[in-house]
């Protein structure tokens, strides 16, 4: 059977995906607009995985007309109820949607319930049925250098349905691993989803802030401890929706085994793009204070990074903790 995918977006991981998908048999559309779809109809999608090329040259179009088997939206959370919007005539009843993004998903209370911040309209609730969205987890580490995507690791890709098992998953699993795509069916997507915020929400918003990487988060102790009081209401939250996750020490040794890598969010800052607060931080943070598990330190760094003139902040502010992190901090600690 082969499969009819589209990938939505064709920045860092849309162009990853694009790349892969294109060594296997389905039948790829990519949706680009402006400057990088002109770009992408002329030289195709690449990435160098380890050293290995991967190329693509599907049809590349502005949005979506013809119903797809699957849809993968490769593009930032706050973009996502406008890509689902411009691309509903690609949304059959049937298609299945793998929403490619970063903090907690618009479907993680699958239909039960509401994850503030992410859906302010209700585009994402009118178009899509909690049935059809699979939930996804990549761990794949992407950046762009012009239009070639560079990867330094094993694409790793968590799928798990939101609400129940749809029947064209199998199909779908065999064509990501025919592409060199790690395929894990999890048995509780929204675990893997919550043990990968961990690591993006005590990281992300202090990165775009400071302009530090993985591995100097991890290594200087100032910033080692803003992760641990970050992670730790995080953690307590997390346990109340049935989830445990990773100790802080675990957590640590992650970020320094990750190398001077720059988080996606210190990408965007450093491109002027805008940062995935609200699905990474502002919607952890909200669900977090409902339930009784406030976390000041992140409600700081959020608050440095609104006052901030420009983002992130210069070498020479960087040096050190900014003072007006620390008047945030001392505020929201001792309330």
């Amino acid at each position: 059977m082969t499969l009819k995918i589209a990938v939505v977006g064709a920045g860092n991981i849309g162009t990853a995906m694009a790349a892969l998908l294109g060594g296997t048999d389905c039948d790829l559309t990519v949706v680009a607009r402006g400057a990088r779809a002109a770009q992408v109809a002329a030289n195709g999608l690449r990435l160098d995985d380890r050293g290995t090329l991967h190329e693509a040259h599907p049809p590349v179009v502005e949005r979506l007309e013809t119903p797809q088997d699957a849809v993968f939206l490769c593009v930032k959370s706050h973009q996502l109820p406008q890509a689902v919007a411009l691309n509903a005539g690609g949304i059959g009843p049937d298609t299945l949607i793998i929403p490619m993004v970063n903090g907690l998903p618009f479907w993680f209370f699958a239909g039960k319930g509401e994850v503030p911040f992410v859906d302010p309209e209700g585009t994402l609730a009118r178009h899509l049925r909690p049935e059809q969205v699979l939930g996804a987890v990549l761990l794949m580490t992407v950046r762009m250098e012009g239009d070639l995507a560079l990867s330094t690791n094993t694409p790793t890709l968590s799928l798990g349905p939101a609400a129940v098992h749809p029947p064209g998953l199998v199909p779908l699993q065999d064509t990501l691993e025919q592409a060199g795509v790690r395929v894990d069916l999890a048995s509780d997507i929204r675990e893997k989803v919550l043990g990968k915020l961990l690591g993006n929400i005590t990281t992300n918003p202090l990165s775009a802030l400071l302009g530090c990487t993985l591995k100097t988060i991890g290594e200087t102790p100032e910033l080692g401890q803003l992760v641990c009081a970050v992670a730790d209401p995080f953690r307590q939250w997390a346990a109340g929706q049935g989830v445990a996750l990773p100790d802080n020490q675990w957590l640590l040794d992650l970020l320094i085994d990750a190398g001077d890598f720059p988080t996606s969010m210190l990408q965007d800052a450093r491109a002027g793009r805008t940062l995935e607060l609200d699905a990474i931080a502002r919607a952890p943070l909200a669900l977090a204070a409902q339930s009784g598990h406030p976390i000041p330190a992140l409600k700081a760094i959020l608050e440095a990074i609104d006052e901030a003139d420009s983002l992130p902040l210069s070498p020479a502010k960087a040096g050190g903790l900014p003072p007006r992190l620390l008047a945030n901090l001392e505020k929201e600690l001792i309330q």
